[in-house]
């Protein structure tokens, strides 16, 4: 009853983005932008993944999909917007979520649930916090090139996309800081995608060991398929 009169427009003359406002700010909608901006973070980072993986196919087939990308202004900061703005978004109303959770259940459950979900949405705001510093730091190395800790030139003596991430990841504090920031997003993101299943409402005991099991192939296969760049570099396996 009370969600509903949360909700419940009131003033008959409330403005449509008043309603929405409000909306928004209420419980159920908090957690219908948080899964929403997700999702968003979700299919950049799939995308961002599929395009680095073409570090295998060699410099040249890799600095053509950087060109590609770099010669579509309109599909480049289109993306970057998005992103810029879905994650304050997805870190506010997560944080708003919990608060509200929080409030509407002040004393604690008189047993502890120790599920593995209880224990990652534990950690959900300290891991999205070092994965947003993650994230600032991978885009001022290899996106505005703010630090410089290569040369980032190929065999020409031109800028190469190419060999600035080998010379990156050559370096084994910069692969180590990108290893733990990709683990933690495998945390985050795995138990995000279950708890997105669960907000729809797509529970139940035929649904949920299936969801668990999908978000952690999910989670970590992404964090396994990142993780795999720096190792080879490092390797030498993905070489100059």
């Amino acid at each position: 009853m009370s969600e509903a009169a949360e909700l419940k427009a009131g003033d008959g003359g409330e403005s449509l983005i008043g309603s929405i406002v409000k909306f928004t700010m209420s419980s159920v909608g908090s957690k219908i932008v948080m899964a929403a901006t997700g999702l968003g973070l979700w299919l950049f980072v799939t995308g961002h993944l599929a395009g680095n993986l073409l570090a295998y196919l060699g410099r040249d087939t890799f600095n053509a999909y950087a060109e590609t990308l770099k010669g579509n202004p309109l599909l480049l900061w289109g993306a970057r917007s998005a992103l810029f703005l879905a994650i304050p978004l997805h870190f506010f109303f997560a944080v708003r979520s919990s608060g509200v959770n929080k409030a509407a259940r002040p004393v604690a459950y008189a047993y502890a649930n120790k599920t593995p979900a209880s224990l990652a949405s534990k950690t959900m705001i300290i891991s999205g916090l070092v994965i947003a510093a993650f994230f600032a730091f991978h885009i001022a190395h290899f996106t505005l090139r703010i630090v410089s800790v290569t040369d980032s030139l190929g065999p020409t003596g031109a800028f190469s996309p190419y060999d600035m991430l080998i010379q990156g990841f050559k370096n084994p504090l910069i692969s180590g800081f990108y290893i733990v920031g990709q683990v933690l997003l495998a945390q985050h993101l795995s138990h995000g995608i279950y708890s997105l299943f669960q907000h729809l409402g797509l529970w139940g005991k035929r649904w949920t060991p299936f969801i668990r099991s999908a978000a952690l192939v999910v989670g970590y296969g992404l964090c396994a398929a990142f993780i795999s760049i720096p190792v080879s570099v490092l390797l030498g396996i993905i070489k100059p």
